[in-house]
């Protein structure tokens, strides 16, 4: 059962260490050294991390479809950076079949400073959605 529209989720806390973005890398096969000379984590891993986060919390049931990303980097983060990560969602919209939901998460250095903002659509199937 989704979350009540509006409802802050706390996705947690992390440290960005270099394990992280070296696994990041090598699962994209991004070989680039630019990361690395300037000593920054890519953009895209931290939205990564952050729409897993959203995603366990979720727990979507099978057939749910990501179907758009926007993002809004605000500015570079450092390895071993840490950061937190918070969420809302929208009201589902029916179409059809399909339920679509939104959520907008926000990352924030420890510091309350915005990282990076991004809204995340997913499309549930009707069929899966629970009632009540």
């Amino acid at each position: 059962m989704l979350p009540e529209p509006g409802e802050e989720l706390d996705l947690g806390r992390w440290v960005v260490g270099r394990d992280f973005v070296d696994d990041y890398l090598a699962a994209v096969e991004d070989t680039s050294s630019t990361y690395a000379e300037l000593d920054v984590v890519p953009p895209m891993a931290l939205a990564a991390r952050a729409l897993g986060a959203l995603l366990r919390e979720l727990a979507l049931p099978p057939g749910t479809i990501h179907a758009a990303q926007e993002l809004d980097c605000r500015r570079l983060v450092k390895p071993g950076q840490e950061v937190s990560c918070v969420a809302s969602i929208s009201k589902p919209m029916r179409r059809g079949d399909w339920q679509f939901v939104s959520a907008k998460f926000t990352l924030r250095s420890t510091g309350g400073e915005e990282l990076m903002g991004g809204k995340s659509t997913v499309l549930v199937p009707v069929d899966q959605v629970a009632d009540g």
